[in-house]
């Protein structure tokens, strides 16, 4: 995360940064600086070919040309840089919004699952058209790799092993697992209420009550993950049409089918979940978080 931290704006409130500044104990400037010390010092120490950095968080944080600019300085800045390329995997939005609302409701985020945007105009973490424009107008668009966030479409049905296909690593040494999977029903309808009394920012600041929670119920009411009603995710997923279809004919023009991403929404149920925990499930949270606590 530290790359996506440092080509932040300074003045940025983002509780990526304020944990990253945290952990090290400087200010924003002094944190770019050791980072680019820190590359360049790696660089030097062999000699190779390529430098892989691999960060999901320039796609949610660095939302401006001049983020990017800094972005490619600070990688540039480390020694010669003969060619950038920037491979970005995208994934259906519907989809990405459930992924993005486990993940958040984890760390003790709030918000709604699907965003109405602001005055008619979606999130940029949902517009794959914006993203993409923005890195071919600093890195040249003759620089993108899109890649489709679908199994069938990875290579051996794995994002790792595609990444290191598209990077000229060859293969993993070993299988990767599934990791950040989504929260299982019962622990998402605890954690979006346990988040509203301990957010994990309060103040401007990372808030100390909140505790390592997701590791005291990681065991508490295994199963299914949550999913929303599928009427609710083919609507959310239409507001990006025009979107998807401007990138399908920039990015992808000789993609097998006529939309960017496949139509079918049947791991969805038809109607929305359960969306109350039973007194027996409640009691099951109480008794992992005082073993843990004990």
């Amino acid at each position: 995360m530290e790359i996506a931290v440092a080509a932040m704006d300074l003045s940025r409130n983002d509780e990526l940064k304020m944990v990253e500044l945290g952990r090290q104990n400087c200010d924003h400037l002094e944190y770019r600086r050791r980072l680019r010390d820190k590359l360049r010092s790696e660089r030097a120490e062999d000699s190779f070919h390529t430098l892989v950095i691999s960060n999901e968080h320039c796609h949610s944080r660095l939302l401006s040309d001049e983020a990017l600019i800094r972005l490619r300085d600070l990688i540039a800045g480390t020694g010669p840089v003969e060619q950038f390329s920037v491979i970005v995997y995208l994934r259906r939005q519907d989809r990405l919004a459930v992924s993005l609302e486990s993940t958040r409701v984890r760390l003790g985020g709030l918000g709604p699952l699907f965003p109405e945007g602001d005055n008619g105009r979606m999130p940029d973490y949902f517009c794959f058209d914006r993203l993409l424009d923005r890195y071919a107008r600093v890195f040249g668009a003759e620089n993108l790799i899109v890649r489709l966030y679908e199994r069938d479409r990875l290579h051996k049905r794995s994002v790792v092993a595609d990444f290191y296909r598209e990077t000229g690593l060859g293969e993993p040494a070993a299988e990767v697992g599934e990791l950040n999977t989504s929260l299982p029903l019962a622990q998402y309808l605890f954690l979006k209420r346990f988040n509203r009394t301990f957010p994990t920012i309060r103040a401007g600041k990372i808030n100390p009550e909140r505790g390592p929670i997701q590791w005291a119920i990681r065991d508490v009411c295994p199963g299914p993950p949550f999913r929303p009603a599928r009427d609710a995710a083919q609507a959310f997923h239409a507001r990006f049409l025009d979107n998807n279809a401007h990138v399908l004919r920039t990015y992808l023009p000789r993609l097998d089918r006529s939309t960017l991403f496949d139509e079918s929404f049947d791991e969805y149920p038809e109607t929305e979940e359960v969306q109350e925990l039973t007194p027996e499930e409640l009691f099951d949270f109480i008794a992992a978080i005082w073993r843990h606590k004990r």
